[in-house]
């Protein structure tokens, strides 16, 4: 018996402590997460970035084959325009459009008629069929509304170029140079009303570009899929991701994704000495 506590009172039960926080101590936690998800989020960043650049990557060969499958099957790599230089009314008519056989599209390629321009109405149905194989996962769309051109004036209703899918990839025209400095030999693989062969590329398959990414244009910089007018060429002294206008661009950050005459792949730094990504990008200058 407590000799303090007088006869016949009890003392009182202890109360238990309340657990919880002080706020010292939630703001120390609120800290620390903050700190670790701030060394976390540029690491998952950087693997969705990675994973996007092997799924561009893993298109870019799809592509490469596509277009060595062209060669080998018809000894001529797929036209790069057909009726883009002649008088209107035009086709114009993109490489894609010969290689869809190539790459799993079967419908498109069916109803795709390379008798009509790539903006008819018979060629609605095809020249909409978005590809995935044509888009790069890290597009920012920065000039895009959707995967097609949708309703490009707002009326309504069908115009002749509405409602056509794009790519991000486009076939390499060659190197572009003041008019009296162009020649023969800045000319890439992919040309207008021409196709090229093999023996036509005497700087080497392997280092010559038939595909290079010219990612985010929109109908405005003629990026659809069907239209002849995707091909480009680079500007003989603008760099890899210096301009999104009709030259190589891509947003994987750094560099660019090439496709090679032979099929190979490879992803180019954008601080490539000049003289040598116009090298590559020729098919017969002797560089």
């Amino acid at each position: 018996m407590d000799p303090f506590v007088p006869r016949g009172w009890r003392r009182a039960a202890p109360r238990p402590r309340l657990a919880g926080m002080t706020l010292v101590e939630v703001l120390v936690v609120v800290a620390i997460v903050g700190l670790l998800v701030g060394l976390l989020l540029p690491a998952v960043q950087g693997a969705r970035e990675a994973a996007r650049r092997t799924a561009c990557a893993n298109n870019l060969r799809g592509l490469g084959q596509a277009v060595s499958v062209h060669e080998a099957s018809r000894r001529r790599f797929p036209l790069g325009c057909l009726e883009c230089s002649t008088k209107a009314p035009r086709k114009q008519i993109a490489w894609n459009a010969f290689i869809l056989p190539y790459v799993e599209e079967p419908g498109a390629a069916a109803a795709f008629d390379v008798g009509r321009s790539y903006r008819a109405a018979e060629n609605l149905r095809a020249a909409a069929t978005v590809v995935p194989l044509f888009l790069c996962p890290s597009t920012a769309r920065t000039r895009r509304t959707g995967p097609t051109t949708g309703d490009r004036n707002g009326n309504g209703r069908w115009d002749p170029g509405d409602g056509l899918a794009y790519t991000d990839y486009g076939g390499m025209y060659g190197v572009a140079y003041p008019v009296a400095r162009s020649l023969p030999e800045h000319a890439g693989m992919m040309q207008y009303e021409r196709s090229t062969a093999a023996a036509d590329v005497a700087d080497g398959l392997s280092h010559t570009v038939v595909i290079a990414e010219c990612t985010g244009r929109d109908a405005t910089l003629q990026s659809e899929w069907a239209n002849g007018q995707n091909i480009f060429d680079q500007w003989w002294n603008n760099p890899i991701n210096a301009s999104q206008n009709n030259e190589i661009w891509s947003d994987h950050p750094g560099a660019a994704g090439l496709v090679f005459g032979d099929g190979h792949v490879e992803f180019v730094a954008e601080s490539i000495e000049q003289t040598a990504l116009l090298a590559l990008l020729t098919r017969a200058a002797g560089d």
